[in-house]
């Protein structure tokens, strides 16, 4: 009964978070945009062309909802795990020196996944900015210019420009996302080891 009180409080407790850190990410990505916006307004000529209005564009939108992603998955997990983590070493450590051993090599090879898959992934994460600006200005550039290309009869060639950033920015996204699933599967194949590996002990 009281372990199942226990978990009933849990999820009491991750949906009242959960609630809290979409209102702090929101209102945090809602006070980003309109600084961004006052800051892109005040741009001189010469900044505007550096920048670029697709680059400015994304910076504005995908950018600021990435930052949004990044708070509400800090905040729920790098923020709870190596507390969780920590605790569970601390509250077994004086009971069997097996389990804690078992424990603190399961949590430092989740580490190390984890640190595999950022590694791995960050690099590309960069690129899928640059293509999305390209996405983004071939777009404009096809929006912009709509009857000069109806007038020379280049909707072909603007579908295959189109069609190529849209396929490097999909390859490039699913490269990502693939070893990001693959880290699920990972930390739970080291999770059930550890059970084994305390169920044997």
């Amino acid at each position: 009964g009281m372990m199942l009180l226990c978990a009933l409080g849990s999820l009491g407790a991750s949906v009242v978070v959960s609630i809290i850190v979409a209102r702090i990410a929101t209102n945090f990505g809602a006070t980003l945009r309109s600084r961004l916006f006052s800051r892109v307004q005040s741009f001189s000529l010469e900044e505007m062309g550096r920048f670029s209005t697709p680059s400015l564009i994304t910076r504005s939108t995908n950018d600021i909802t990435q930052v949004q992603m990044v708070i509400v998955m800090g905040l729920q997990i790098m923020v709870k795990a190596p507390i969780t983590a920590a605790w569970a070493i601390g509250k077994i450590s004086a009971k069997n020196w097996q389990w804690t051993f078992s424990t603190g090599s399961a949590v430092a090879l989740l580490m190390g996944v984890i640190a595999v898959a950022m590694v791995i992934v960050i690099p590309r994460f960069k690129k899928m900015q640059q293509l999305t600006d390209d996405l983004n200005r071939v777009t404009r550039e096809n929006l912009n210019g709509i009857r000069v290309v109806r007038a020379y009869n280049a909707e072909d060639y603007q579908e295959e420009k189109f069609g190529e950033a849209n396929e490097n920015l999909t390859e490039n996204h699913l490269y990502t996302q693939r070893v990001m699933a693959t880290m699920m599967p990972n930390i739970q194949l080291i999770m059930n080891g550890l059970s084994l590996s305390i169920y044997w002990i």
